[in-house]
Order: structure tokens, then sequence, then C-alpha cells
């Protein structure tokens, strides 16, 4: 029963999963001018839907052995073509004049995911703590206290991998610390870059 939850848990909050709900929220949350539902758009395929149809299309192909990668050689270069997929997709944000917060959302998936490539050629940390970890900090620095209650989620996705024998509790906590401290200082000097708008 247990084992079931976790897998349940697991499957729901997919990193895509959050990417697709802070990337809506964000697009239309915040100001983005004349190409609002263009943000939209862009925000979502590229930070949600391409990363997860390009894990689909590996698992198809019997690149993968499941949808989450569980096997650590299996990762690194998903990894790395996801980031690839965020930096293209951060690139026509700037380009449709995306929201600060937009940007530095798909900025973070790209680089957090790049990190977690290199990590991953020696440690699996885990990509499913980041991937709660990273948009919920973002949310709260966009909306505030607001989104504070939704953190426990966090700690849930870490149980699950962990029930599943996915990770470690260290893997579990170094992603969930990596992806509040890596999304954390990188949307700070982001937005400040951007003139806090």
């Amino acid at each position: 029963m247990k084992e079931r939850a976790a897998l349940a848990v697991s499957y729901i909050f997919m990193p895509t999963t959050f990417a697709m709900v802070a990337f809506i929220l964000l697009a239309f949350c915040t100001p983005q001018g004349t190409y609002g539902l263009l943000v939209a758009f862009i925000a979502v395929l590229f930070g949600a839907v391409a990363p997860f149809l390009y894990l689909y299309l590996l698992l198809r192909k019997e690149k993968v052995t499941r949808i989450d990668v569980p096997i650590r050689q299996q990762r690194t270069i998903p990894y790395l073509n996801s980031s690839a997929i965020y930096f293209a997709g951060f690139v026509l944000l700037l380009l449709a004049k995306a929201s600060a917060p937009v940007c530095a959302l798909m900025f973070c998936y790209a680089t957090n995911t790049l990190v977690i490539s290199l990590i991953n050629t020696q440690w699996k940390i885990s990509a499913h703590a980041m991937g709660a970890a990273g948009p919920l900090t973002l949310l709260a620095i966009a909306f505030g206290p607001y989104v504070l209650p939704a953190f426990p989620i966090i700690a849930v996705v870490a149980w699950a991998r962990v029930e599943l024998k996915a990770h470690s509790t260290a893997q579990v906590v170094a992603g969930s610390v990596l992806g509040i401290v890596l999304t954390a200082a990188q949307t700070e000097a982001f937005l400040k870059l951007a003139g806090g708008h």
C-alpha cells in the first residue's frame, strides 16, 4: 500500500507537473504586456510539454526503463538535452518580452538541470525533490507567503522517492536544498538585473 502511494506521488508530482503549474501561474498572474498568451504557450511548451514528450520518446525507444529514469547512467543525456530545451525556451521568452519571473524560472530550469547533469555523473541526486523545491521557491519569491503552505509537498515527494528506493535520504535532501538555494540565488539576481519587474 505504501509503495503504491509512493508511486502515485512520484508520478503525480513529476518535475514537469510542477513546471506546468508554475509557468501557468506566472504567465497569467504577472504582467506580460501584449504577448500574454504567447508567453504562456512558450513557457508551458518548453518548460513542461517538450521535456515530458522527450522523455516519453526515450521510453518508447527503450533508451530509459521508466519515465522517471531510475537508473543513474541513463540520466545524464536526458538532463543535458532537457537543459537545452529550457535554454531555447528562455531565449524565446526574452524575445516575447515575458515578465522577469517567467524568464527567471525558465533560466533556473535550464541551469539547475545542467547542474544536476554534472552531479549525476558521480551521484544520483534527486531531480524529483529539486523539481519540487525549485519552482515552489520561485513562486514564493513572486507571490509571497501565500505559497508557503505548499512547501510540505517537497517532503511528500522526498518520502515517495525514498520509499520507492529510487533515492537515499541524503539524495532527496540534497535535491531539495539545492533546488531552493540555486533557484533563490538566481531569481534574486535575475530580478535585480531586470529592475525588479
